[in-house]
Protein backbone atom coordinates (compact mmCIF):
# COMPACT_ATOMS: atom_id res chain seq x y z
CA UNK A 1 0.00 0.00 0.00
CA UNK A 2 1.26 3.49 -0.79
CA UNK A 3 0.02 7.04 -1.30
CA UNK A 4 1.01 9.22 -4.24
CA UNK A 5 0.10 12.89 -4.30
CA UNK A 6 1.78 15.81 -6.06
CA UNK A 7 0.26 19.30 -5.88
CA UNK A 8 2.67 21.34 -8.05
CA UNK A 9 1.45 22.49 -11.46
CA UNK A 10 4.38 21.97 -13.85
CA UNK A 11 4.94 23.83 -17.13
CA UNK A 12 7.83 22.24 -19.05
CA UNK A 13 9.38 23.01 -22.41
CA UNK A 14 11.75 25.08 -24.50
CA UNK A 15 10.72 28.74 -24.33
CA UNK A 16 7.90 28.25 -21.82
CA UNK A 17 9.33 31.06 -19.66
CA UNK A 18 8.08 33.56 -22.25
CA UNK A 19 4.50 32.57 -21.35
CA UNK A 20 4.89 33.60 -17.69
CA UNK A 21 2.21 36.31 -17.82
CA UNK A 22 -0.39 33.96 -19.32
CA UNK A 23 0.41 31.22 -16.82
CA UNK A 24 0.02 33.51 -13.80
CA UNK A 25 -3.00 35.53 -14.98
CA UNK A 26 -5.60 33.16 -13.40
CA UNK A 27 -4.10 33.72 -9.93
CA UNK A 28 -4.68 37.50 -9.91
CA UNK A 29 -1.49 38.24 -7.99
CA UNK A 30 -0.72 41.95 -7.67
CA UNK A 31 2.45 42.22 -5.57
CA UNK A 32 5.35 40.03 -6.67
CA UNK A 33 8.75 39.87 -5.01
CA UNK A 34 11.40 38.14 -7.10
CA UNK A 35 14.22 36.15 -5.51
CA UNK A 36 16.96 35.41 -7.99
CA UNK A 37 20.66 34.75 -8.36
CA UNK A 38 22.94 37.62 -9.37
CA UNK A 39 23.99 35.69 -12.48
CA UNK A 40 20.40 35.72 -13.73
CA UNK A 41 20.21 39.48 -13.28
CA UNK A 42 23.36 39.66 -15.40
CA UNK A 43 21.50 37.53 -17.96
CA UNK A 44 18.59 39.98 -17.91
CA UNK A 45 15.92 37.63 -16.57
CA UNK A 46 14.65 40.25 -14.12
CA UNK A 47 13.92 42.56 -17.05
CA UNK A 48 12.13 39.76 -18.89
CA UNK A 49 9.91 39.14 -15.87
CA UNK A 50 9.15 42.85 -15.47
CA UNK A 51 8.33 43.13 -19.18
CA UNK A 52 5.59 40.53 -18.66
CA UNK A 53 4.30 41.40 -15.19
CA UNK A 54 4.88 45.16 -15.23
CA UNK A 55 4.35 47.25 -12.11
CA UNK A 56 3.10 44.22 -10.18
CA UNK A 57 6.78 43.34 -9.67
CA UNK A 58 7.62 45.33 -6.54
CA UNK A 59 11.21 44.34 -5.78
CA UNK A 60 14.06 41.92 -6.49
CA UNK A 61 16.12 40.17 -3.80
CA UNK A 62 19.46 38.76 -4.89
CA UNK A 63 22.85 37.61 -3.57
CA UNK A 64 21.48 34.48 -1.89
CA UNK A 65 24.37 32.46 -0.46
CA UNK A 66 25.16 29.06 -2.07
CA UNK A 67 23.84 27.32 1.05
CA UNK A 68 20.99 29.66 2.06
CA UNK A 69 21.08 30.89 5.63
CA UNK A 70 18.67 32.21 8.22
CA UNK A 71 19.88 35.70 7.31
CA UNK A 72 18.94 35.13 3.66
CA UNK A 73 15.45 34.14 4.79
CA UNK A 74 15.23 37.16 7.09
CA UNK A 75 16.23 39.51 4.26
CA UNK A 76 13.61 38.11 1.86
CA UNK A 77 10.86 38.28 4.49
CA UNK A 78 11.72 41.92 5.20
CA UNK A 79 11.22 42.84 1.55
CA UNK A 80 7.98 40.86 1.40
CA UNK A 81 6.64 42.71 4.44
CA UNK A 82 7.55 46.08 2.95
CA UNK A 83 5.53 45.39 -0.20
CA UNK A 84 2.79 43.19 1.33
CA UNK A 85 3.71 40.54 -1.22
CA UNK A 86 1.11 38.03 -2.34
CA UNK A 87 3.51 35.88 -4.41
CA UNK A 88 7.21 35.04 -4.53
CA UNK A 89 8.93 34.23 -7.82
CA UNK A 90 12.15 32.25 -7.34
CA UNK A 91 14.50 32.20 -10.34
CA UNK A 92 17.76 30.33 -9.91
CA UNK A 93 19.21 27.11 -8.59
CA UNK A 94 18.30 25.13 -5.51
CA UNK A 95 19.69 27.72 -3.11
CA UNK A 96 17.43 30.47 -4.44
CA UNK A 97 14.35 28.25 -4.51
CA UNK A 98 15.00 26.85 -1.01
CA UNK A 99 15.48 30.33 0.45
CA UNK A 100 12.28 31.56 -1.21
CA UNK A 101 10.25 28.58 -0.02
CA UNK A 102 11.41 29.04 3.57
CA UNK A 103 10.70 32.78 3.43
CA UNK A 104 7.21 32.16 2.04
CA UNK A 105 6.41 29.91 5.01
CA UNK A 106 7.88 32.33 7.56
CA UNK A 107 5.96 35.27 6.05
CA UNK A 108 2.55 33.63 6.08
CA UNK A 109 2.86 32.04 9.52
CA UNK A 110 4.87 34.84 11.20
CA UNK A 111 7.45 32.29 12.33
CA UNK A 112 10.34 33.40 14.56
CA UNK A 113 13.26 33.08 12.13
CA UNK A 114 15.75 32.45 14.93
CA UNK A 115 13.78 29.30 15.79
CA UNK A 116 12.98 28.32 12.21
CA UNK A 117 15.21 25.25 12.18
CA UNK A 118 13.37 23.84 15.20
CA UNK A 119 10.13 23.55 13.21
CA UNK A 120 9.32 20.00 12.12
CA UNK A 121 6.37 20.61 9.81
CA UNK A 122 5.19 23.39 7.50
CA UNK A 123 1.62 23.25 6.27
CA UNK A 124 1.02 26.65 4.64
CA UNK A 125 3.04 29.32 2.87
CA UNK A 126 2.66 32.21 0.47
CA UNK A 127 2.48 30.96 -3.16
CA UNK A 128 5.89 30.43 -4.75
CA UNK A 129 6.50 30.30 -8.50
CA UNK A 130 9.69 28.25 -8.91
CA UNK A 131 11.74 28.72 -12.07
CA UNK A 132 14.97 26.67 -12.06
CA UNK A 133 18.00 27.82 -14.02
CA UNK A 134 20.05 24.72 -13.22
CA UNK A 135 19.29 21.02 -13.60
CA UNK A 136 19.93 19.53 -10.21
CA UNK A 137 18.05 20.31 -7.02
CA UNK A 138 14.50 19.54 -8.13
CA UNK A 139 13.42 22.05 -5.47
CA UNK A 140 10.73 23.33 -7.84
CA UNK A 141 8.66 20.21 -7.08
CA UNK A 142 9.67 19.20 -3.55
CA UNK A 143 8.23 19.98 -0.10
CA UNK A 144 11.74 20.58 1.25
CA UNK A 145 13.88 23.65 1.92
CA UNK A 146 17.44 23.17 3.16
CA UNK A 147 18.61 26.08 5.32
CA UNK A 148 21.97 26.59 7.06
CA UNK A 149 22.76 27.97 10.50
CA UNK A 150 26.30 29.20 9.97
CA UNK A 151 26.92 29.97 13.64
CA UNK A 152 26.40 26.33 14.61
CA UNK A 153 27.65 24.61 11.40
CA UNK A 154 24.18 23.18 10.82
CA UNK A 155 22.43 22.42 7.56
CA UNK A 156 18.82 21.42 8.20
CA UNK A 157 16.18 20.19 5.75
CA UNK A 158 12.81 21.81 6.52
CA UNK A 159 9.84 19.74 5.40
CA UNK A 160 6.10 19.95 5.00
CA UNK A 161 3.30 20.15 2.45
CA UNK A 162 3.36 23.94 2.73
CA UNK A 163 6.82 24.07 1.17
CA UNK A 164 5.63 22.82 -2.21
CA UNK A 165 5.72 25.64 -4.78
CA UNK A 166 2.42 26.60 -6.35
CA UNK A 167 3.79 26.42 -9.90
CA UNK A 168 7.02 25.13 -11.44
CA UNK A 169 8.13 26.60 -14.76
CA UNK A 170 10.91 24.45 -16.21
CA UNK A 171 12.42 25.97 -19.34
CA UNK A 172 15.60 24.15 -20.46
CA UNK A 173 16.67 27.27 -22.37
CA UNK A 174 17.34 28.95 -19.02
CA UNK A 175 20.10 26.40 -18.32
CA UNK A 176 22.10 27.13 -21.49
CA UNK A 177 24.20 29.76 -19.70
CA UNK A 178 24.89 27.51 -16.70
CA UNK A 179 28.69 27.33 -16.16
CA UNK A 180 30.42 23.97 -16.59
CA UNK A 181 31.26 23.62 -12.89
CA UNK A 182 27.65 24.29 -11.86
CA UNK A 183 26.39 21.94 -14.58
CA UNK A 184 28.59 19.20 -13.11
CA UNK A 185 27.76 19.72 -9.43
CA UNK A 186 24.03 20.20 -9.99
CA UNK A 187 23.79 17.44 -12.58
CA UNK A 188 25.49 14.87 -10.36
CA UNK A 189 22.92 15.79 -7.70
CA UNK A 190 20.19 14.57 -10.07
CA UNK A 191 21.79 11.13 -10.01
CA UNK A 192 22.18 11.28 -6.22
CA UNK A 193 18.49 12.12 -5.81
CA UNK A 194 17.49 9.19 -8.00
CA UNK A 195 19.79 6.75 -6.20
CA UNK A 196 18.74 7.98 -2.75
CA UNK A 197 15.11 7.57 -3.78
CA UNK A 198 15.67 3.99 -4.92
CA UNK A 199 17.49 3.34 -1.64
CA UNK A 200 14.78 4.89 0.51
CA UNK A 201 12.74 2.79 2.90
CA UNK A 202 9.71 4.79 1.70
CA UNK A 203 10.12 3.97 -2.01
CA UNK A 204 7.07 2.85 -4.00
CA UNK A 205 6.42 1.77 -7.60
CA UNK A 206 5.77 5.33 -8.82
CA UNK A 207 8.83 6.83 -7.15
CA UNK A 208 10.92 3.91 -8.47
CA UNK A 209 9.72 4.54 -12.03
CA UNK A 210 10.49 8.26 -11.78
CA UNK A 211 13.91 7.64 -10.23
CA UNK A 212 14.94 5.01 -12.78
CA UNK A 213 13.92 7.27 -15.67
CA UNK A 214 15.70 10.26 -14.11
CA UNK A 215 18.89 8.30 -13.48
CA UNK A 216 18.94 6.86 -16.99
CA UNK A 217 18.55 10.31 -18.57
CA UNK A 218 21.18 11.86 -16.30
CA UNK A 219 23.74 9.10 -16.85
CA UNK A 220 23.21 9.43 -20.61
CA UNK A 221 23.34 13.24 -20.79
CA UNK A 222 25.37 14.76 -17.94
CA UNK A 223 28.80 14.41 -19.50
CA UNK A 224 27.50 15.84 -22.78
CA UNK A 225 25.87 18.77 -20.96
CA UNK A 226 29.25 19.46 -19.35
CA UNK A 227 31.09 19.44 -22.69
CA UNK A 228 28.28 20.73 -24.97
CA UNK A 229 26.60 23.47 -22.91
CA UNK A 230 24.65 24.93 -25.85
CA UNK A 231 23.13 21.60 -26.91
CA UNK A 232 19.39 22.21 -26.47
CA UNK A 233 18.42 18.54 -26.60
CA UNK A 234 20.93 17.53 -23.94
CA UNK A 235 19.91 20.43 -21.70
CA UNK A 236 16.25 19.44 -22.09
CA UNK A 237 17.04 15.86 -21.11
CA UNK A 238 18.89 17.03 -18.00
CA UNK A 239 16.03 19.36 -17.08
CA UNK A 240 13.58 16.47 -17.41
CA UNK A 241 15.85 14.22 -15.34
CA UNK A 242 16.10 16.85 -12.60
CA UNK A 243 12.33 17.35 -12.59
CA UNK A 244 11.59 13.62 -12.35
CA UNK A 245 14.20 13.05 -9.65
CA UNK A 246 12.68 15.92 -7.67
CA UNK A 247 9.22 14.42 -8.05
CA UNK A 248 10.62 11.07 -6.90
CA UNK A 249 12.23 12.39 -3.71
CA UNK A 250 9.14 14.47 -2.99
CA UNK A 251 7.48 11.12 -2.28
CA UNK A 252 10.28 9.27 -0.52
CA UNK A 253 12.69 11.80 0.92
CA UNK A 254 16.44 11.37 0.54
CA UNK A 255 18.55 8.78 2.32
CA UNK A 256 22.17 7.76 2.96
CA UNK A 257 24.23 10.00 0.70
CA UNK A 258 22.30 13.11 1.68
CA UNK A 259 22.54 12.27 5.39
CA UNK A 260 26.33 12.26 5.15
CA UNK A 261 26.49 15.29 2.89
CA UNK A 262 25.13 17.93 5.27
CA UNK A 263 28.16 18.13 7.57
CA UNK A 264 30.54 17.92 4.61
CA UNK A 265 28.87 21.04 3.24
CA UNK A 266 28.33 23.00 6.47
CA UNK A 267 31.76 22.24 8.01
CA UNK A 268 34.07 21.62 5.06
CA UNK A 269 32.35 23.79 2.45
CA UNK A 270 31.95 20.97 -0.07
CA UNK A 271 29.28 21.83 -2.69
CA UNK A 272 26.09 19.90 -2.01
CA UNK A 273 26.03 17.78 -5.17
CA UNK A 274 29.71 16.90 -4.86
CA UNK A 275 29.26 15.95 -1.19
CA UNK A 276 26.34 13.65 -2.02
CA UNK A 277 28.13 12.12 -5.00
CA UNK A 278 31.15 11.17 -2.90
CA UNK A 279 29.15 8.38 -1.20
CA UNK A 280 26.01 7.93 -3.35
CA UNK A 281 27.39 4.95 -5.26
CA UNK A 282 28.61 3.33 -2.06
CA UNK A 283 25.21 3.68 -0.46
CA UNK A 284 23.61 2.20 -3.56
CA UNK A 285 25.84 -0.87 -3.16
CA UNK A 286 25.08 -1.10 0.57
CA UNK A 287 21.35 -0.90 -0.13
CA UNK A 288 21.59 -3.43 -2.97
CA UNK A 289 23.16 -5.89 -0.54
CA UNK A 290 20.07 -5.50 1.63
CA UNK A 291 17.63 -5.53 -1.30
CA UNK A 292 18.64 -7.14 -4.63
CA UNK A 293 15.83 -5.17 -6.30
CA UNK A 294 18.37 -2.34 -6.59
CA UNK A 295 20.51 -4.50 -8.88
CA UNK A 296 17.44 -4.90 -11.09
CA UNK A 297 16.94 -1.14 -11.06
CA UNK A 298 20.59 -0.70 -12.03
CA UNK A 299 19.91 -2.91 -15.06
CA UNK A 300 16.92 -0.75 -16.02
CA UNK A 301 19.16 2.32 -15.81
CA UNK A 302 21.66 0.65 -18.14
CA UNK A 303 24.18 -1.24 -16.00
CA UNK A 304 24.81 -4.85 -15.06
CA UNK A 305 24.40 -4.32 -11.30
CA UNK A 306 24.94 -1.84 -8.46
CA UNK A 307 28.74 -2.05 -8.65
CA UNK A 308 28.72 -1.40 -12.39
CA UNK A 309 26.52 1.65 -11.77
CA UNK A 310 28.98 2.89 -9.14
CA UNK A 311 31.85 2.42 -11.59
CA UNK A 312 30.13 4.66 -14.15
CA UNK A 313 29.31 7.23 -11.47
CA UNK A 314 33.02 7.37 -10.62
CA UNK A 315 33.80 7.92 -14.31
CA UNK A 316 31.39 10.85 -14.42
CA UNK A 317 32.88 12.40 -11.29
CA UNK A 318 36.38 12.06 -12.72
CA UNK A 319 35.35 13.58 -16.06
CA UNK A 320 33.76 16.56 -14.28
CA UNK A 321 36.66 17.13 -11.91
CA UNK A 322 34.70 16.23 -8.78
CA UNK A 323 36.20 14.66 -5.66
CA UNK A 324 36.73 10.90 -5.85
CA UNK A 325 37.92 10.35 -2.27
CA UNK A 326 37.77 11.98 1.14
CA UNK A 327 41.49 12.59 0.75
CA UNK A 328 40.74 14.74 -2.31
CA UNK A 329 38.78 16.99 0.04
CA UNK A 330 41.49 17.01 2.70
CA UNK A 331 39.37 14.92 5.07
CA UNK A 332 41.19 12.30 7.17
CA UNK A 333 39.89 9.32 9.16
CA UNK A 334 38.87 11.51 12.10
CA UNK A 335 36.83 13.69 9.79
CA UNK A 336 35.19 10.66 8.18
CA UNK A 337 34.15 9.39 11.61
CA UNK A 338 32.62 12.78 12.46
CA UNK A 339 30.78 12.92 9.13
CA UNK A 340 29.34 9.44 9.70
CA UNK A 341 28.38 10.16 13.32
CA UNK A 342 26.54 13.34 12.36
CA UNK A 343 25.01 11.66 9.32
CA UNK A 344 23.57 8.87 11.44
CA UNK A 345 21.77 11.51 13.52
CA UNK A 346 20.04 12.94 10.43
CA UNK A 347 16.46 12.02 9.57
CA UNK A 348 17.61 11.00 6.09
CA UNK A 349 19.58 8.11 7.59
CA UNK A 350 16.52 6.71 9.32
CA UNK A 351 14.91 6.74 5.87
CA UNK A 352 17.68 4.60 4.35
CA UNK A 353 16.70 1.12 3.17
CA UNK A 354 19.66 -0.63 4.83
CA UNK A 355 20.49 0.17 8.44
CA UNK A 356 24.16 -0.75 8.87
CA UNK A 357 26.23 -0.02 11.95
CA UNK A 358 28.36 3.13 11.93
CA UNK A 359 31.52 1.04 12.18
CA UNK A 360 30.51 -0.93 9.08
CA UNK A 361 29.97 2.27 7.09
CA UNK A 362 33.31 3.63 8.29
CA UNK A 363 35.11 0.49 7.10
CA UNK A 364 33.35 0.74 3.75
CA UNK A 365 34.01 4.44 3.20
CA UNK A 366 37.52 4.63 4.64
CA UNK A 367 38.65 2.49 1.70
CA UNK A 368 37.85 5.39 -0.65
Amino acid sequence: MFLYQHPVKVHFGQGVFSELEDMLRPYNFSSYVIVMSASQIDNGLDRLVKSQLGDDVKDVVTNITPNPTLEDVRRIVGVMETHEADCLIAIGGGSVMDAAKAAAAVYLESIDIDRLLERTDFQVSLPVIAIPTTSGSGSEVTPVSVISDEANSLKVPLMGEGLYPEVAIVDPELTLTCPAAVTAVSGIDVICHALDCLGSAAHNPISDALAVSAARLAFENLERAYHEPMNNGVRENMAAASLMAGMAISQTGTSGSHALSYYMTSHYGVPHGEACALTAGDWYIINAQANPELDAHAEMIGFSDARDLNRRLDELKLAAGLAMTFEDLGIGHGGIEEIIERGFAAADMKNNMAQPEQAEVFRFLSQK
